[in-house]
This record gives C-alpha cells, sequence and structure tokens, in this order.
C-alpha cells in the first residue's frame, strides 16, 4: 500500500513540477530542436558548398595547367564569388596572388591577399593562410615603399616573440625607415630564433651594418 502512495506521490510531483515549469520546458525543447536543426542544415550546406567548389577548382587547375587564362579566369571568378568560404578558393587566391607577384603585377598580388587575410582573419579563421597572405603584402609593400602600411601587416606578429624570418622581415623595413634601433630589437630577436648558422650569419651582418 506504501509502494502505490510512494508511486502516486511521485508521479504527482512530476506532474506538479511540469505543470509549473512546462512553458520553459518547452521553449527549451523548441530551441534544441532548432539548434539542432540549423547545425545540421549548415552542415549540409557546407559539405554540399565544398563539393561544388572542389569541381570548380579541379576545372579552373585543368585551365591553369593548358595556359588557358580566359577559361580560367572565368572558374577562378566562380570561386570567390559563389564559394568565397571554402578552403579550395583559399588555395586559388594565394595561388593567383603568388604568380601575379612573380610577374610584377604588384597591385593585382596586392588585391588578392588582402581579400584572402579577410577571409582568414579572426578567432575562427586560419592562421596559416593569413599569416602567409600578411608576410607576403608586407614584402610586396615594402617594395613600393609603403614602409608604414607593411609594418602595419606584421605589427600582429613582430611585436611579441614569433617567427624568425618576420622579425628578419620587419627589421629590414625598419632600416629603409631609418629606425636602427628598432630594427636592431627585431634582427636580434631572429637571430636568436633562427636555429641554422646561414641565416644567422646573415643576420648578424646586417646588425653589424646597422649606424
Amino acid at each position: 500500500m506504501n509502494e502505490i502512495y510512494d508511486n502516486d506521490s511521485r508521479f504527482a510531483g512530476l506532474q506538479s513540477f511540469f505543470t509549473k515549469y512546462k512553458t520553459i520546458l518547452l521553449i527549451s525543447l523548441v530551441s534544441f530542436l532548432l539548434a539542432f536543426a540549423i547545425t545540421f542544415s549548415m552542415n549540409f550546406i557546407a559539405k554540399n558548398s565544398n563539393e561544388k567548389a572542389a569541381l570548380i577548382f579541379n576545372e579552373w587547375s585543368d585551365f591553369v595547367s593548358k595556359d588557358d587564362e580566359a577559361n580560367a579566369q572565368i572558374k577562378f571568378d566562380e570561386l570567390i564569388t559563389l564559394y568565397k568560404k571554402t578552403g579550395y578558393t583559399k588555395i586559388a587566391l594565394l595561388e593567383v596572388a603568388t604568380k601575379q607577384a612573380s610577374n610584377g603585377d604588384i597591385e593585382g598580388a596586392l588585391a588578392k591577399y588582402s581579400l584572402l587575410i579577410d577571409l582568414t582573419d579572426g578567432f575562427k579563421g586560419n592562421k596559416i593562410y593569413n599569416k602567409l597572405a600578411r608576410v607576403s603584402s608586407a614584402r610586396l609593400l615594402a617594395s613600393k615603399e609603403q614602409f608604414d602600411e607593411a609594418l602595419a601587416m606584421l605589427h600582429k606578429y613582430s611585436t611579441s616573440t614569433t617567427n624568425a624570418y618576420i622579425h628578419e622581415l620587419t627589421g629590414d623595413i625598419l632600416v629603409k625607415k631609418e629606425q636602427p634601433s628598432l630594427a636592431k630589437e627585431q634582427y636580434l630577436k631572429a637571430e636568436d630564433l633562427y636555429s641554422d648558422e646561414t641565416s644567422k650569419s646573415i643576420v648578424a651582418m646586417k646588425l653589424a651594418n646597422l649606424k
């Protein structure tokens, strides 16, 4: 008898709890289902976009290998217009920018690197592509004697201990800006971070040449 009474009490307690918090429970359930649906949809869309981007990227690569510039440009435009956030677009941007830079098209290369920086910036961005784009942009800007803009590209790395080459490049730009004391700080960081003797020797020579 007591067991039946206990079961009834528990059921009544649960019923009372549900009645009291019914609205909150329903909102929580709807929120969970909505979040699940959105996540599922986003993953499906991302997967679908990646698959389509992969096809276009492969077509673009084929046209590039055949030196078919007109069709390669069409496919490249499709990537950056329709599938801007995919990894395939980032690879294509880096390849095109690097080729433009080597061919002397500095403005074209800077435009591509700038777009790549925008796409890979932030907490959820791609740090590797972002760093490559920033360093490459800094080199090109320095070649145009836009030293402040070049330093701005490297600022997030050069203000703390980072890659040896970035410190060396920052030092080179500061030398061109006639700021030897600041350049020395960067060269010393680079010299300390380099592991090979050749790079250390080159930086040591740059340090010796400072006024």
